[in-house]
């Protein structure tokens, strides 16, 4: 069971995750073509981001409150409707940058509802000392996606046009919903909250504000994706269009460099992250972030961007799979789902505020120079984490 379990969540993963890589691409590079606007770029990338800042711990609050499962085929299903929209807006005629924009932040509303979920789902089929193994196995679905779905779509960019590739990730969703319907819960479900949503929420609150070490790890989670997730979404498109001259398909392929270097992170973690603890991990990371962002204020071609993305994106996973397996072994299961909606808030939602952030500095300066400053940035981050003796040490 635990082996059909994971291979079905993965490949469930993989198959959302190759559509959402093409997604992220075909929506920032129809942007730039519609408008040719760094912010108005930064903008529609802030509002497909935003639904986390605004209903994030709604969804964490629902996946305590209802079926893991079931809320997790609602959010496919409904994300499906929503991408379908946008090719035919773009076939008619009537698509413009606030049109695309107000889809994005829809299909990212229910979007939101489905990372608490799975995460908090993951425990309820997984014995606890395989956590941090099942986690790495399931983030490398989402790397291997990130590293196949960007080749791909660089490929039909050559025989299609970018609005058809929104068909891509519409189809990905109900594919994912079929899998997800293979899955075998145990027999015996963990209990789940009875009451109000508004008092699921303040109870979710008040346990960070009790559990300090928890509630730092958020907070750091918050800042690191200031700094990290703006030039990652917003600013790589304009420094391969505007800096290095490149086109489409050379972005498609930086993309699935970044996903082939965090699919070699997720490998370096699964086989030997039992020697240094997650707390550990986590924060090398962190520092590991900024320093090869801050890097690319020297890279002069594509293919040194693609050579120094994949440094960057190794070290990603050692972020990821080691603050997921902290929060599931050192918190309470009826907790999962507003504790993994708040780190969610703090990973999506900061990518909108940097995402704009970021659309703004490089109208006023090099995009080389946002990314040496939101390096470093992301260095100060993983610098204050290490002061933490409770973060280092946890497991």
């Amino acid at each position: 069971m635990w082996n059909r379990n994971v291979t079905t969540l993965w490949l469930a993963q993989l198959i959302t995750a190759m559509g959402d890589a093409v997604y992220q691409l075909a929506l920032i590079w129809l942007i730039l073509d519609l408008t040719g606007s760094s912010i108005i770029t930064g903008l529609v990338a802030m509002s497909a981001y935003l639904p986390a800042m605004l209903f994030g711990l709604l969804g964490g609050v629902f996946a305590d409150k209802y079926n893991r499962l079931s809320i997790m085929h609602i959010s496919n299903i409904s994300q499906f409707l929503t991408v379908m929209v946008i090719p035919l807006t773009l076939y008619y005629g009537v698509a413009d940058a606030v049109l695309i924009g107000i889809l994005a932040f829809i299909r990212s509303c229910f979007g939101t509802m489905f990372p608490p979920a799975l995460n908090a789902f993951v425990p309820e089929v997984v014995e606890r000392e395989h956590l941090t193994q099942v986690n790495s196995v399931i983030a490398t679905s989402s790397q291997l996606a990130y590293l196949i779905g960007p080749a791909i779509a660089g490929v039909l960019l050559g025989i299609m046009s970018v609005s058809e590739l929104f068909l891509f990730d519409a189809v990905s969703f109900l594919g994912a919903s079929l899998l997800l319907l293979f899955v075998i819960r145990k027999k015996t479900q963990p209990a789940t909250e009875t009451h109000a949503t508004f008092q699921q929420l303040i109870s979710g609150i008040r346990y960070i504000k009790e559990h300090r070490t928890i509630g730092y790890l958020i907070l750091l989670t918050v800042l690191n994706n200031i700094f990290i997730m703006g030039p990652a979404i917003v600013g790589m498109p304009i420094f391969v269009k505007t800096t290095l001259n490149g086109t489409a398909s050379d972005f498609a392929f930086v993309e699935a460099g970044m996903a082939g270097g965090m699919l070699i992170g997720s490998w370096l973690v699964y086989r030997y992250a039992h020697k240094i603890n997650n707390g550990k991990l986590l924060l090398l990371g962190l520092l590991w972030d900024g320093i090869t962002y801050a890097f690319f204020f020297w890279i002069p071609s594509v293919p040194l961007a693609i050579a120094m993305i994949i440094l960057h994106g190794m070290g990603i996973p050692t972020i990821t799979i080691s603050r997921t397996a902290i929060i599931q072994r050192n918190t309470p299961n009826e907790y999962h789902g507003r504790l993994f909606s708040m780190v969610h808030l703090a990973v999506v939602g900061m990518t909108a505020t940097s995402s704009a952030l970021v659309g703004i500095f490089a109208a006023y300066m090099p995009v080389r120079t946002v990314f040496l400053v939101f390096g470093l940035g992301a260095v100060i981050t993983g610098l204050i984490g290490l002061r933490s003796k409770e973060l280092r040490t946890l497991n």
